[in-house]
């Protein structure tokens, strides 16, 4: 069982929550990185090719020299060509992702009502001198008189970040992998976080869970990302749901149709040993009656 460590806020840690083979995982993703930067903007050139400005998926407007300090998407990381080690890899993030949901669960078991699908996890690296401003993970940059073709951001509930590397205190500190500074902070909450190979945090998507990630001095951070959110399909805003499974390092949305049996079964696993009022708080938003016809007619036809 992940362990959580409520930091406050809804912030939750989980150490040492995947095993990260670094030798082998982080070359990978250092060799995608300038093809990531590559399909995450879109550079205008003005009359004489000279490149102007950059413009990301969003339809925001960058600097050249701000795409290069800012953070790397990489959204399909996975090819024909990718070793089954790396797709391992990625595949068991993707179950401490959802094993930490349901753990997460038992800190706030009400949340359980709204996770209905997750997002499949990307790889978000940082070089040197990139940084990440204050934001919440359900923000689109919304600006009136504007609004972002992509908004599946809007539907996220809980925030899940696996570490792939250190952060260490001084630069002579740094070794093969390691970078110095990059510690996120979630100022609501009055949390520092600096990163350690291999630990899990989840967090609320929305405006308390505001975070930033400061300057990534030296070296290069690497992180696996997702999200678990809520509502319905909406394609014209790239909210696209699907049933079963996409492919580790495929994008997309998945449902999560299972997700109240398997907390059910998690806690009657984990927490058999517990006083039955704490079972009972536990399995709280599994009691709720849901009032929909459908719903009536089933419980009339048993």
């Amino acid at each position: 069982m992940l362990m959580p460590e409520h930091l406050g806020s809804g912030i939750v840690l989980f150490r040492n929550a995947v095993n990260v083979d670094q030798d082998i995982i982080l070359p990978y993703i250092a060799s995608l990185k300038e093809k990531a930067i590559k399909e995450d903007y879109t550079i205008v050139y003005d009359d004489s090719n000279k490149p102007i400005y950059a413009i990301n998926r969003s339809g925001h407007r960058y600097t050249i020299e701000d795409i290069y300090k800012s953070s790397s998407h990489i959204m399909n990381f996975v090819d024909e060509n990718t070793s089954k080690e790396i797709i391992d890899f990625f595949e068991g993030c993707e179950r401490s992702f959802y094993q930490g949901g349901l753990s997460y669960t038992t800190v706030f078991p009400m949340i359980l009502t709204s996770l209905w699908w997750r997002t499949q996890g990307h790889i978000l690296a940082y070089g040197p001198e990139s940084a990440m401003g204050l934001h919440s993970d359900n923000d689109v940059n919304y600006q009136p008189g504007f609004e972002p073709d992509l908004q599946v951001a809007t539907r996220s509930v809980l925030g899940m970040i696996i570490y792939l590397n250190d952060s260490v205190e001084t630069i002579d500190d740094i070794k093969n992998y390691e970078y110095l500074g990059g510690e996120i902070e979630f100022p609501y909450a009055n949390i520092k976080y600096k990163p350690k190979t291999g630990d899990m945090l989840m967090f609320p998507s929305n405006y308390l869970g505001s975070h930033e990630v400061y300057p990534c001095t030296d070296g290069n951070r690497y992180a696996y990302i997702g999200y678990f959110s809520q509502g319905s399909p909406h394609l014209e805003r790239g909210i696209n749901i699907t049933h079963g499974e996409i492919p580790v390092g495929s994008q997309g949305q998945i449902w999560m149709p299972n997700i109240v049996k398997d907390y059910v079964d998690f806690v009657n696993e984990n927490y058999k040993d517990v006083d039955p009022k704490k079972i009972n708080e536990l399995l709280r938003a599994t009691h709720r009656v849901y009032n929909s016809a459908n719903t009536v007619k089933e419980m009339r036809d048993e």
